[in-house]
């Protein structure tokens, strides 16, 4: 185990570190974000990723895993892929059931079979006491109509938001906290820096998504744990605090959902 809880001053509340673009390289990549004070949730998108994420949760006291099928998989949840799902849930490393929810963007996977997966993972969220990590790419009615259905009130995050206030307000109602990630860096991004601007601080969470969407200047490359930085800059900058403040709330946020210390 790496670093002590003291150490640690900003959270990356969504990496995908089992991701191959980090083989030969994965323990350097883990060792940079904890040596930048950064701890780090890596999120399942089907069962093998899932069971990779929980075995770098076992092995470093910052690293904490999410388990779950990503829309684009939708089609491999079956009841065997669950059960598996709920068994590894009882391991206290893992503190979350994502990546899960709807893309219609994409089209990888059929939407009756994502909307399916969808509300048994959330069900499945439920049965376990656990929050969730919620993708949505041009899908919003239908999330929030799944949401609705199933429960009025819900712990998780709406990952790599992106929406505009009014449906931001919509997913604070249900209770989520809504990830910010490095597309807040780029130039042409000042919708999402107008939101943001009025969002409060205390229902935002840090995120990279690495090893994708490397924020400015570092955009176009691989991203990873120890950039999401940046963002904390970025909001800092756009709301005119101080990123120490954005640091300490954002990082009390993301311990305080996911259960983390």
């Amino acid at each position: 185990m790496i670093g002590h809880k003291h150490t640690i001053s900003l959270v990356d509340s969504h990496a995908h570190l089992g991701s191959s673009d980090y083989e030969g390289e994965r323990a350097a990549v883990i060792v940079r974000a904890f040596t930048a004070g950064i701890a780090v949730i890596t999120v399942g998108s089907d069962l093998l990723s899932s069971e990779k994420s929980l075995r770098l949760a076992r092995r470093h006291r910052h690293l904490w895993a999410a388990i779950g099928v990503h829309p684009h998989n939708a089609e491999t949840l079956n009841k065997k892929v669950f059960d598996r799902l709920m068994r590894l849930s009882r391991n206290q490393r893992v503190v979350a059931i994502g990546e899960i929810g709807l893309d219609f963007y994409r089209d990888l996977c059929a939407r009756d079979v994502q909307r399916v997966a969808f509300r048994n993972q959330l069900e499945l969220s439920r049965k376990l006491d656990l929050p969730i990590i919620v993708h949505n790419r041009e899908a919003t009615g239908d999330v929030l109509s799944i949401l609705r259905e199933v429960s009025s009130s819900y712990r998780g995050a709406m990952h790599c938001f992106l929406g505009d206030r009014a449906v931001a307000d919509e997913f604070l109602e249900l209770g989520f906290h809504l990830g910010i990630g490095g597309s807040i860096t780029f130039e042409k991004n000042d919708a999402l820096r107008k939101v943001v601007k009025q969002l409060p601080l205390d229902k935002i969470l840090l995120e990279t998504d690495c090893p994708y969407l490397a924020p400015v200047p570092h955009r176009g490359k691989r991203n990873e744990p120890r950039h999401v930085r940046y963002v904390a800059d970025t909001i800092a900058e756009i709301k005119q605090i101080s990123v120490e403040v954005v640091a300490e709330t954002t990082t009390k946020n993301a311990a305080t959902l996911f259960n983390l210390w």
